[in-house]
């Protein structure tokens, strides 16, 4: 496939994402904040289907639509960047010879540190509170608050991974 038709369907898979992006609904109702959306199984698959770069640009292109055609919160459509940004990182650099769908385990798993870290920043920058007060504030102690977004991203992820999975494995013969 010609760079050009790559980047265009790259293109595409970004802004289909943001519809798909619309479709959120939280988890954990005591952390209405996570929510899940299953914008990121069209960023899987366009790894699966091209590459690392190419999943980027299509991730670039999903969060920029979004942020101008609905969100206009920098704050969480960084977060989303950052979050599935650390997936596609982990899957397509981690090399080791095991069970595609433990590699996505361990993709959400890492994607669940990171955000914990990220919402240790974030947090107190965006609700004007502490990690912990904003864990009290929802009713959770500090540590409830880190399983909780753990969980999150290993739910999110590993269902956005098999989806992506599934439309790769029913596209790729189109893409060759």
């Amino acid at each position: 496939m010609s760079r050009v038709k790559r980047l265009s369907t790259a293109g595409i898979l970004g802004a289909l994402s943001v519809l798909l992006m619309f479709l959120e609904f939280p988890i954990f109702p005591f952390a209405s904040f996570l929510k899940f959306d299953p914008s990121a199984l069209l960023i899987i698959a366009s790894l699966f289907l091209f590459d690392w770069k190419t999943a980027i640009f299509s991730l670039i292109t999903k969060d920029i639509v979004f942020y101008f055609v609905k969100s206009g919160d920098l704050i969480g459509v960084s977060m989303d960047f950052v979050a599935i940004l650390t997936f596609i990182t982990i899957l397509a650099f981690f090399k080791a010879n095991i069970n595609r769908y433990i590699k996505y385990v361990i993709g959400a798993f890492g994607v669940g540190i990171v955000m914990v870290l990220m919402n240790m920043i974030i947090i107190p920058i965006y609700f004007k509170m502490s990690f912990s007060e904003a864990a009290q504030y929802f009713g959770l102690s500090t540590w409830t608050l880190i399983i909780t977004i753990i969980s999150f991203n290993l739910i999110k992820f590993i269902i956005d991974a098999i989806l992506g999975d599934l439309l790769y494995k029913r596209t790729k013969n189109f893409f060759s």
